[in-house]
């Protein structure tokens, strides 16, 4: 009788213990995740406050003057220490992107073909698609009362109401489009990044060759006298700040107007400001996004 009750006893210990365990690894998991969670937050304010001061050094340096960045003719890049965080600042025109509520569908088709790596029959019906959202002409329609006239995107995400366009569609186009009733809609190839010139070379391959001798052009002048390019009086720039911290490097990426606005002095105000968001492993330095 004893050792059946010695037994029992000794079955409760051990499942006792092994309740134990469970409750301590699962305070232990936990823990951990709040601590990956607390490093996240603690991330992503570091990217925000040193991309947004970063962000607007660059502008001031680039209206002070500028050297052609290795990615276009009209782009600029520096870099920047705020605290122990260094941070390199790529500003780029906005109009040397595709503008996604005025492009052409040949544009358009180009665009995913490159970025997406969509087949050439598969590309053209999406761009097709865009061209009838935006005539208000589309298989989906999201709104209610009859169709009148034309519409846009006012972000990226709307063109997820067009048949066809996914997540990861918007994600492969993220980098090569401007979205916004404050954008010219005018595209100018010769402000773009040097990556998008393979797209003009399949929609228009003659004007292709006469960007590529202008962009060499622009940038045997800018050589010549170092630092002479300055902000135009007008327009849209993309300015993304690339930030390294905890082996990471996060982008914070703002679209910034040139007028002034609001209870700035500065002669420039942001239109758009995009969360921050790990675009790969922390760079190391002369590491260059083209």
């Amino acid at each position: 009788m004893k050792a059946k009750q010695g037994g029992v006893a000794l079955a409760i210990v051990v499942w006792f213990i092994a309740g134990m365990s469970l409750l301590v690894a699962g305070i232990v998991s936990h823990a951990r995740t709040d601590t990956r969670t607390t490093q996240v937050h603690l991330a992503r304010a570091k990217a925000v406050a040193s991309g947004d001061g970063a962000i607007q050094l660059a502008m001031v340096e680039r209206n002070q003057g500028f050297e052609s960045a290795a990615a276009g003719p009209m782009i600029s890049e520096s870099r920047h220490r705020l605290g122990e965080l260094e941070v390199r600042v790529q500003i780029v025109p906005a109009a040397g992107f595709v503008d996604v509520n005025h492009a052409s569908g040949d544009v358009l088709a180009a665009l995913f073909r490159l970025t997406a790596g969509m087949t050439p029959g598969d590309a053209k019906t999406v761009a097709d698609n865009v061209l009838k959202w935006r005539q208000n002409t589309g298989a989906r329609e999201n709104r209610a009362g009859p169709r009148r006239g034309s519409r846009e995107f006012y972000s990226l995400e709307d063109m997820l109401r067009v048949e066809g366009v996914n997540r990861a569609l918007l994600d492969a186009i993220r980098d090569y489009v401007v979205v916004g009733n404050w954008s010219s809609g005018r595209m100018n190839w010769s402000a773009s990044p040097g990556s998008m010139m393979q797209m003009l070379e399949q929609v228009n391959p003659e004007q292709s060759g006469a960007v590529g001798k202008r962009r060499d052009a622009m940038f045997e002048a800018a050589a010549a006298v170092a630092g002479s390019r300055r902000l135009p009086a007008s327009g849209v720039f993309r300015a993304d700040a690339y930030i390294g911290y905890g082996g990471r490097t996060w982008l914070r990426r703002r679209w910034l107007k040139l007028e002034s606005g609001g209870d700035s002095s500065l002669p420039w105000r942001v239109v758009r400001t995009e969360a921050p968001r790990v675009v790969g492993l922390q760079e190391s330095k002369g590491t260059s996004d083209v």
